[in-house]
């Protein structure tokens, strides 16, 4: 029967033209297939996108939870350390006879100093006292009636573990801030300690531009939001119907957002902190992918429709051509149909050169691929030499700052010491930090250079003498060059350059704009070089070698300048025996646009 049923259909379609049959097939076979195939992409993409947003929102959150975790474990960490602080406890106990005396003993207790010197977290740490006898001085601060009123002085005295609440600032703005009682056992005194989280230490760590948060402690008005001008008001977002646990699409002023709420709970398990976190923008980017894929679905449509209607043009008009090569060949005429049979050989040779071109391509890819490989082999190896390089100074240099340290030791004061050995560590920190990087800006590099001109004033004392200028049309923000250039021209000179003399010596440093171009000089009023020597140094630069042992940074700056910027780049050396030596470096702005290193 089924048989039968496709025989007729076969049939009736036999009765119209084969351009109308292509049509007939064009809607089931095309448009149909089309169009289920478009929608379900559109369906798919739209469902992929959508629980990407909702991850991406999740782990904000996370991330923010993250963020405020660490912070109010480090409030509370502090405060448990002053509980347990005993030179705390016997200055806040004490019967000072006079406020001199007490601000003697403040000033000899720095614990508090240090920990706001360390923890950027806080913004205010005060201890307020019942203790007559502790002046207003500090981080002290006497409990008068108003205070002992406050709702969080009465709940500090009688709620041992710590606690959170915002208050109020001068300027209405809601901050965060965690309270404890410090215990003074054996004593009628009593003390609450404060401490203030930094709004902006939390806008650093939790600003994030694809999302808009508010932070509420509690049921209290939001501490923390983006917009800084609704702290302390009631949240937008908080406002919002019933935001669920997970990532939810909820309309705000006639607009949908995705709104995530979370909780975190403080150890205390008294106090939580709500999060909610909106994507202002998911819902526009669903809009848009989904007009996008149907409007790529449409110009499908239309374009394939435009292609079947050339196509069966196209071919009738072969089969056209097929019926008078079939009739001049019932008529004999051969060679009309010689020249069917010559299309058909064409349409052959097409073939087999298709099968050509496509064995060329493989061939090229193959070459391609090849070339690549070598490429990448020969970054990767200019990469591992450019390494090596660069980790040449810094072995030099530290020995050199240890053995100055080593003998300071010997000679001075315990004092002399820990600021060398603080300045050796911003140093290492600077080098350590650029070790691997392709850029770093003027303003860091110039910071390194006054860094170690510090530890080798500390070595020479005034034989030592450094001054520098920056032209002012440089940014020395923006401007971003190569790490590690400056500061080995200015060990050179102090090394080098000032090596033997009786006078004092002097360094300069001079950075000036030539076009796209940074000029870098540093001049000493050594005793200079002789000219045998100058020519010698000058061809050691340009060879440098992993096994020298001096002139390390020029011959290494000069090396990595020109594998980076280009053989137009690097050192150039002029010195006059008896007045001193020139080093003039020229590179190119990192930040202009328009160059591309090698």
């Amino acid at each position: 029967m089924k048989k039968i049923s496709h025989l007729s259909l076969f049939r009736r379609l036999s009765q119209f033209s084969i351009r109308r049959q292509l049509f007939i097939l064009y809607l089931p076979v095309v448009f149909l297939s089309t169009v289920t195939i478009g929608l379900l992409l559109v369906y798919d993409s739209t469902k992929q996108l959508t629980g990407n947003y909702q991850h991406l929102a999740e782990l904000n959150a996370q991330r923010v939870k993250s963020v405020l975790f660490d912070t109010t474990n480090t409030l509370t960490n502090t405060a448990s350390s002053l509980s347990n602080d005993t030179h705390l406890r016997q200055l806040l106990t004490a019967n000072y006879l006079d406020d001199q005396e007490a601000i003697v003993d403040i000033n000899s207790y720095d614990q508090l100093d240090e920990i706001r010197n360390l923890q950027t977290s806080i913004a205010k740490l005060t201890i307020y006292t019942t203790n007559q006898t502790i002046p207003n001085y500090k981080y002290f601060q006497q409990a008068d009636d108003t205070i002992q009123a406050t709702a969080w002085y009465q709940r500090a005295l009688k709620q041992p573990d710590a606690f959170l609440m915002t208050m109020p600032e001068d300027y209405k703005a809601n901050r965060l801030s965690l309270y404890k009682t410090l215990p003074l056992p054996l004593s009628k005194e009593t003390a609450v300690l404060e401490i203030q989280v930094d709004y902006n230490y939390l806008s650093n760590r939790l600003r994030n531009s694809s999302y808009e948060l508010e932070l509420q402690l509690n049921d209290d008005v939001i501490f923390y939001s983006d917009k800084i001008n609704q702290v302390g008001e009631p949240g937008q977002l908080t406002t919002l119907s019933e935001p669920q646990t997970s990532a939810a699409f909820l309309k705000d002023d006639g607009t949908k957002v995705m709104l995530t709420k979370s909780t975190l709970p403080m150890s205390n398990k008294e106090d939580i902190i709500t999060i909610y976190s909106a994507d202002t923008n998911a819902y526009r980017n669903l809009r848009a992918n989904l007009i996008r894929w149907s409007t790529i679905v449409l110009v499908i449509l239309i374009t394939t429709f435009i292609i079947v209607f050339l196509f069966a043009r196209f071919f009738t008009k072969r089969i056209s051509q097929l019926q008078q090569a079939v009739y001049f060949a019932s008529i004999e005429d051969y060679d009309f149909f010689q020249n069917i049979s010559g299309e058909d050989e064409i349409s052959q040779i097409s073939l087999d050169f298709h099968k050509i071109i496509q064995r060329i391509k493989k061939k090229e890819e193959e070459i391609y691929r090849s070339r690549l490989a070598q490429q990448e082999l020969l970054t990767q190896q200019q990469q591992m030499e450019f390494n090596i390089l660069a980790g040449q100074i810094n072995p030099h240099f530290l020995f050199n700052t240890l053995e100055t340290i080593r003998m300071m030791a010997l000679t001075s004061g315990n004092s002399d010491v820990v600021y060398a050995i603080k300045l050796l560590a911003k140093s290492m920190r600077y080098t350590l930090e650029a070790h691997g990087t392709k850029r770093t800006s003027l303003e860091e590099s110039l910071d390194a250079v006054h860094v170690y001109v510090k530890i080798q004033r500390m070595r020479f004392g005034d034989r030592v003498n450094f001054s520098y200028s920056v032209s002012n049309e440089i940014d020395q923000k923006e401007v971003q060059i190569l790490p590690l250039l400056i500061q080995p021209l200015v060990e050179n000179a102090i090394s080098h350059g000032l090596e033997g003399i009786t006078y004092p010596g002097f360094v300069r440093l001079t950075i000036t704009k030539d076009g796209h171009d940074l000029v870098i000089v540093v001049q000493d009023n050594g005793s200079g070089i002789p000219p045998e020597k100058l020519e010698h140094l000058q061809q050691k630069i340009k060879t440098p070698s992993t096994h020298a042992k001096k002139n390390i940074g020029l011959a290494n700056v000069n090396h990595r300048v020109k594998m980076f910027y280009g053989p137009e780049y690097g050192l150039t050396i002029e010195s006059v025996l008896g007045s001193g030596t020139q080093v003039t470096l020229r590179i190119h702005d990192l930040s202009q646009d328009s160059f591309s290193p090698r």
